[in-house]
């Protein structure tokens, strides 16, 4: 059983500790937030744990798996700071803000070749997806127009003139980093660089 540490307290990184302990493969032991209560609650409403707020206690502990649901921005130095840590880490979508943060974090995979580091992106492995691949390689395709929506669950705050993280260009959010990255992998997979 891999013990699993979290950074992040929010509705996707309960959905992840959700999904991770029905495989009975993982089990959760440490959550990191800024703030205790966070962490707490977090704790409360999924599975026992220990709550961090600092991060070296937290990559210090004994965790085996780093899962990471912080803002965009703040991917890409947590996930170095896990894998220097010696742990696995699975980062939510977008993995990175920029390729120098990219080959940042594959230089630290070098150096460990026993550690795995994975984006959370997993509709890339859906049959739908496969259904669309499969097509894609084995036809003339002319065009493609690919388009995504969804109404976010911040969106409405937005509209009361905040700015969540999700929004806020300063931790890579945006709608591209967000959802677009969906269709950025989409038409890489399917259509080539």
């Amino acid at each position: 059983m891999l013990k699993l540490g979290v950074i992040g307290t929010g509705w996707i990184t309960k959905q992840f500790v959700d999904a991770a302990a029905a495989t009975k493969a993982y089990t959760l032991t440490a959550v990191y937030s800024r703030h205790q209560e966070s962490a707490q609650t977090f704790i409360d409403q999924t599975a026992p744990a220990t709550a961090y707020t600092k991060m070296d206690d937290f990559l210090g502990s004994d965790v085996d798996v780093v899962y990471i649901a912080s803002p965009n921005s703040l991917h890409a130095s947590q996930a170095l700071a896990a894998l220097d840590a010696g742990k696995h880490v699975i980062v939510e979508k977008p993995l990175v803000a920029t390729a120098m943060e990219f080959e940042k974090l594959d230089e630290a995979l070098r150096k460990k070749p026993s550690l795995y580091l994975f984006e959370a992106a997993r509709h890339v492995y859906e049959h739908n997806f496969q259904v669309v691949d499969q097509f894609t390689h084995h036809h003339s395709i002319d065009g493609a127009t690919l388009t995504y929506m969804k109404y976010s669950s911040k969106y409405d705050a937005f509209l009361a003139g905040k700015l969540p993280n999700v929004f806020n260009p300063e931790f890579a959010g945006g709608a591209l980093m967000d959802l677009g990255i969906y269709l950025v992998y989409d038409a890489v997979a399917w259509f080539g660089v």
